[in-house]
């Protein structure tokens, strides 16, 4: 039998337990941001940030309203404002819409790029951190050659909501052809009070005044369309040079930060006749002490099987993946050392061996903090060395054209 006064205790506990949230907003009474966009406002003080939030119009979003898969109504709505500050941009939109602007929900911001060279963004986030209603898990990306306004206007195809096709685009590119890395704004938080990190860029191809016409997702080949392109190095706290290609990729060999992608390889006299599906990749930075100065040594490992052969290669001789593996290590090298040579000229050390070294011998980087970006990592020895494995030629040891 259970006493009566431990069941009454644990009947007590059992209410508290199970009692709804005392902060709850319901559905109607508020609207979902999306996505942020900041930009330049202007050269006075009242006016230095132009904000752009991206609202969902839940009842379309959800299907009520939509009739055939089509919808003469946008899913999403933007509203601007300028102020000295963010937070009161954000104030000055919420007259503007019908309910409470809702913030946990953001799954993107975009900044714009005459913001991040002239401004910068070491004092952008502030708000960001103090504010409970923002959880900094989304990604951020920086527009190459627009506004973070123009991107936020683009109607996108396939995905209604134009935050989630971005950042749906952020996570494939990242995951299938390895030249960008989606950075986090917890990350670049943490990163942005020293003097260098690295931040992928967003860009509109087409014609983005169209893009902005519910037209742009009712026809099969859109007039405007959102592309992840482009690596910003963020040099205290403004951008300085952008990477693109076998750069940008390098920068993702280095920092551990590749999943899969794939090389074009030459073969038989044919310049890029043969693809390599890389799988698995990993990267390991070490530092060493010689006579005073830093090393810094970088060791990659990478696996893949071959995908297409357009030349008469023998695939059923081991020769053959020998000669494969190593153009195939070659490769890789030259991406990084492209990558290397782009950080060294900006003397931005974009791949954090400034924290191998701190960990490496704490007493030296004291010495040499202060001038390591400008003064050391350019002219610090660095040592590259790459194996590269091909594990498998697929169904067919003979290619057709042979």
């Amino acid at each position: 039998m259970i006493r009566k006064p431990l069941f009454l205790m644990v009947l007590l506990l059992s209410i508290v337990c199970l009692s709804g949230c005392w902060d709850r907003k319901e559905l109607q009474d508020i609207d979902i941001v999306s996505a942020i966009g900041i930009d330049a406002g202007g050269d006075d003080a009242e006016n230095r940030y132009l904000v752009t939030v991206q609202v969902i119009n839940e009842g379309l979003v959800a299907g009520g309203s939509q009739k055939g898969g089509m919808t003469n109504t946008s899913p999403v709505t933007i509203f601007s404002a300028k102020g000295s500050t963010v937070a009161e941009a954000l104030r000055k939109i919420a007259p503007k819409l019908p309910q409470e602007l809702f913030f946990p929900h953001v799954q993107l911001m975009v900044l714009g790029q005459e913001l991040v060279q002239e401004k910068g963004i070491k004092d952008l986030f502030d708000w960001i951190e103090r504010d409970s209603q923002f959880r900094t898990l989304f990604p951020i990306l920086i527009v190459k050659d627009h506004t973070a306004r123009d991107v936020l206007k683009i109607m996108t195809s396939l995905e209604p909501i134009p935050s989630a096709k971005i950042v749906g685009g952020l996570e494939s590119t990242q995951k299938m052809w390895g030249e960008f890395a989606s950075t986090r704004a917890d990350k670049v938080i943490q990163q942005i009070g020293g003097e260098v990190t690295h931040i992928a860029g967003v860009q509109i191809t087409g014609d983005s005044e169209k893009g902005n016409k519910l037209t742009n997702v009712q026809q099969i080949a859109p007039d405007a369309e959102l592309e992840i392109k482009g690596l910003a190095i963020i040099k205290e706290g403004k951008l300085v040079k952008w990477l693109d290609g076998d750069a940008a990729r390098g920068v993702t060999w280095i920092n551990n930060e590749l999943k899969k992608t794939v090389l074009n390889l030459d073969c038989k006299g044919k310049d890029l006749g043969i693809a390599i599906d890389v799988l698995r990749s990993k990267s390991n930075i070490t530092a060493e002490i010689k006579k005073g100065k830093p090393i810094i040594h970088i060791a990659i490992r990478a696996e893949g099987h071959i995908s297409e052969v357009h030349c008469p290669i023998a695939l059923d001789k081991s020769e053959t993946f020998y000669q494969l593996e190593e153009q195939m290590e070659q490769e890789i090298k030259e991406e990084v050392l492209l990558a290397l040579k782009a950080a060294r000229a900006e003397k931005s050390d974009i791949f954090h061996f400034d924290e191998t070294l701190n960990r490496k011998d704490p007493k030296l980087w004291k010495e040499i903090k202060g001038k390591w970006n400008d003064e050391i990592f350019p002219e610090t020895e660095i040592d590259v060395k790459v194996k590269g494995f091909i594990r498998r030629s697929g169904l067919r040891t003979k290619p057709y054209i042979k």
